[in-house]
């Protein structure tokens, strides 16, 4: 509580500026009546004004103080981040504040509820921060309301302050800015990359830039501005940064969100895309229907018809053929220590890369992207050998993809080579890639590797090598990134492994 006097002299030029005198909580001077009455009417207002500035500290104080979301489902392992940076195992019934972040690792699921009745899913390996929340009852339209996905999936569903107040709805990614217009959305975002798909409503997305700021509220209107609505049917809107404008994209054989980070049964249901009513359906079947819908399949919730058993095929007698040549057995190669994690469900055809879960055990990530993360063995003093001079390395295994319109098709290495000196901390390399759809590429880059035996090059035409080597020089491995310049374009990216 403010001190009387303190008001009193703090609102006392106003009645000084018109020939009354100050009131300093003592008795009242003798004047006429009519300058009484008026020190009175004075003395009235003042404290009047006194108790509106202290209700107005209290109502700010009560609001920097208050939780504005509950979480209501916590699977896995998952951290509230503070605004000190002090980090807290999430569970269910946590109250979660303005200023906080939202950390879960592969397998974590957090669900969070906010006091206007939004929702907000924060899948595996994903970051969210809650930057602004303010919801009043009472004038929603006053509503503000920014979130930051730093990177992996989360879906949202507005509230009531977001329907109400939709020019002061906003959720940033690292490059792309995103607005609403009464929506339930779902956002996979990256360092470079940033995809939306739709279960209700509209969405506005904007590049981030000088006429999108990222401290700014609502949706932006600069250049690049893309609209992805529930009536435009089974398309997602992707941007990449290297591509420079956001595009619609068709769902079918598309990497969707909740293909690449599906969502736990327990999530709210989704609104149909034509707004009409959704069946009562069980909630399984439903999440396996968006996912489904995301592949371009189509899932029936009734139970299948038993399956007819046709009768044994007649087998004829089998043919008698000579020995095979003995072959001798090839010379296996050491086990490798060096390994592939994926951030996400597997791209098609993937067999060299294993759930996070599986890569880090026992290991750190030393480079990825977007899909893969390098994990190696980390020893008390990561300092790589130096004494090897110059060595050819031979490729274990790889696998490249053809990314195109935010599909992945499998593709095929020809040949590959890598050399390393390690006295001068440099490496080169090649790898010859094709597919059916974009012909043959080849990419070829060199550049310094960190006394870590972590490199990277990016010389910023889209083609990329990053990857390590262990310490000890015994493996390597690197992903890989190539433009296609001819036919509908797209990127070669792919994995390698290497064996001195």
């Amino acid at each position: 509580m403010i001190p009387r006097k303190v008001t009193a002299n703090l609102f006392a030029p106003a009645c000084v500026g018109k020939g009354l005198p100050t009131y300093d909580g003592g008795r009242l001077p003798t004047y006429g009546a009519a300058m009484r009455r008026a020190a009175f009417l004075c003395r009235r207002a003042i404290r009047f004004i006194a108790v509106l500035l202290a209700l107005s500290v209290t109502a700010a104080a009560w609001a920097a103080g208050e939780p504005v979301a509950e979480v209501s489902l916590a699977i896995g392992v998952s951290r509230l981040i503070g605004a000190d940076g002090n980090a807290r195992a999430i569970v269910r019934g946590m109250s979660v504040h303005v200023g906080e972040r939202v950390e879960t690792e592969q397998g974590g699921h957090v669900h969070l509820r906010f006091i206007d009745g939004a929702f907000v899913s924060v899948r595996p390996g994903s970051r969210l921060a809650i930057e602004t929340y303010r919801y009043d009852a009472a004038r929603p339209q006053d509503s503000a309301i920014r979130f930051t996905l730093e990177q992996g999936v989360a879906r949202a569903i507005s509230g009531k302050g977001a329907e109400a107040a939709r020019d002061h709805f906003r959720l940033n990614t690292p490059i792309a800015a995103i607005g609403v217009r009464g929506t339930d959305f779902v956002v996979l975002a990256g360092p470079e990359w940033v995809r939306v798909a739709i279960n209700s409503g509209a969405i506005v997305l904007t590049p981030l830039g000088e006429g999108c700021l990222a401290v700014t509220l609502g949706p932006c209107t600069g250049a690049g501005t893309s609209t992805l609505s529930a009536d435009m049917g089974k398309v997602v809107l992707d941007f990449q940064r290297q591509v420079g404008a956001p595009r619609l994209v068709p769902i079918n054989g598309t990497l969707a969100p909740d293909r690449l980070n599906p969502p736990v049964p327990e999530e709210p249901r989704s609104v149909v895309r034509n707004s009409t009513t959704v069946s009562e359906t069980s909630i399984e079947v439903l999440a396996a229907q968006a996912v489904a819908a995301a592949q371009g399949q189509v899932i029936d919730p009734q139970p299948p018809a038993p399956a007819v058993v046709p009768p044994p095929a007649v087998v004829p007698p089998p043919v008698v053929a000579p020995p095979p040549a003995v072959v001798p057995p090839p010379v296996p190669l050491p086990p490798a220590t060096i390994v592939w994690g994926r951030w996400t469900a597997p791209l098609p055809g993937d067999t060299l890369s294993g759930s996070y879960a599986e890569a880090s055990a026992g290991r750190k990530v030393t480079a990825g992207n977007l899909y893969f993360a390098l994990f190696r063995p980390e020893p008390p003093l990561p300092v790589l050998v130096s004494n090897l001079g110059r060595v050819d390395f031979t490729l274990r295994d790889a696998q490249v993809w053809l990314m195109r319109g935010g599909s992945a098709d499998l593709g095929r290495v020809e040949g590959a080579w890598l050399s390393v000196d390690f006295g001068a901390r440099q490496f080169g390399t090649r790898v010859d890639m094709s597919h059916a759809a974009a012909g043959a590429a080849s990419l070829q880059l060199g550049g310094a590797i960190r006394d870590d035996g972590v490199f990277a090059v990016r010389p910023g035409d889209g083609r990329a090598v990053a990857g390590a080597l262990t310490v000890d020089g015994k493996e390597a491995g690197y992903f890989f990134e190539q433009p296609v310049t001819t036919g509908a374009g797209g990127t070669f990216m792919g994995i390698t492994r290497w064996v001195r």
